[in-house]
């Protein structure tokens, strides 16, 4: 999979979203804020969200546990403060554009894919709460642009059936999948990083981890396992108000965890083993040494040589080499300990 100039894959960079969602509380110089700490951090996109409330919000609906610690008990009017303006949004996209930083949204009815498609953005990410909304995900798949979707709130036969529809349309090139719990924030210890490996092994496409956790472990993990993706939230202060942004990493947090995504990345290495340059310089493996005098002619035995760290060049005393060693005569005298090598031998 490709966004925009990014290659998404097994051996390229980490693919970093940086989680804006609703955070800037729908203040343009918040916005304009927030993309500058993302592409600061090192982040390869900000992601927003694109909604109309009443296309998508019950009027009397309860909001989420999660979100308990804000007055307003009507989910409706929550979500409706917070919905973004289209023009607000196209002033977003125009400034990432300048700041050189991919601008993602995740779309939650077709009226904001319309718009979001007019804007000709790179690729769709898509809610875990549209996982199972079959008619939406074949909407936006008719947009033919690469669509990351987060799988919270489902189980492997919803996945399943979802990544079935893709591949029905023909367009299972064009999907990623993140593992995701919808809880904010996730303890650790529901994460199941394991699901990364499913993913990747069953479906043969990027997968990735959105990430709810408060500390950093779950994403380097995720790495570890061969995540291409990776997303979570953050804000300018966990101080403002909104839903989202107590379970939201700081500026500074969002500069630390990108940093350590590119420090487990490098520690991954190559999946050739290898004496690396470091080890080179601090070579201490074992070598063959003569421990006892040896006369010039004589042959080598078992007891007249012990495995010993000695210098950097030598003879490793590994099953092949002394098969070669044992038995044959040295060239010359030997009347301290000394350390093999070849051109001791007749």
């Amino acid at each position: 999979m490709q966004i925009k100039n990014k290659n998404i894959d097994s051996t390229s960079p980490v693919f970093v979203i940086a989680e804006a969602g609703i955070n800037y509380n729908n203040k343009l110089s918040f916005a304009f804020k927030m993309v500058d700490v993302a592409k600061k951090a090192g982040a390869d996109a900000i992601k927003f969200q694109t909604f109309k409330a009443k296309n998508i919000q019950l009027l009397n609906s309860k909001k989420p546990k999660y979100q308990n610690n804000l007055k307003e008990k009507n989910y409706f009017k929550i979500i409706q403060k917070l919905e973004p303006s289209f023009e607000d949004q196209k002033k977003i996209f125009d400034y990432c554009n300048k700041k050189k930083i991919i601008f993602l949204s995740t779309p939650y009815d077709k009226e904001s894919v319309d718009f979001l498609t007019s804007l000709n953005v790179s690729a769709f990410k898509i809610s875990s709460s549209d996982l199972t909304n079959h008619p939406f995900l074949e909407y936006i798949a008719s947009k033919k642009k690469p669509i990351i979707v987060s799988t919270g709130l489902s189980t492997s036969t919803d996945v399943n059936d979802t990544v079935k529809l893709f591949v029905n349309k023909k367009l299972k090139n064009k999907l990623a999948l993140l593992q995701a719990t919808s809880d904010y924030p996730t303890s650790n210890s529901d994460v199941n990083l394991r699901v990364i490996t499913s993913y990747k092994n069953k479906y043969k496409i990027p997968v990735g981890l959105s990430d709810h956790t408060q500390n950093n472990i779950a994403s380097l993990g995720a790495i570890a396992l061969g995540a291409s993706i990776l997303e979570k939230h953050f804000t300018l202060s966990r101080k403002m108000t909104g839903p989202d942004q107590k379970s939201s990493l700081t500026p500074v947090e969002l500069s630390q965890w990108i940093k350590e995504i590119r420090i487990m990345e490098k520690s991954l290495g190559d999946k050739k083993k290898f004496i690396t340059k470091s080890e080179k310089q601090n070579l201490t493996m074992r070598k063959i040494i003569a421990v006892k005098s040896i006369n010039k002619g004589e042959k080598i035995t078992k007891n007249l040589i012990l495995s010993m760290r000695g210098n950097k060049h030598g003879i490793l005393p590994t099953n092949n080499n002394l098969k070669k060693i044992i038995g044959k005569t040295v060239n010359k005298n030997i009347v301290e300990p000394t350390q093999f090598s070849w051109n001791l031998l007749c």
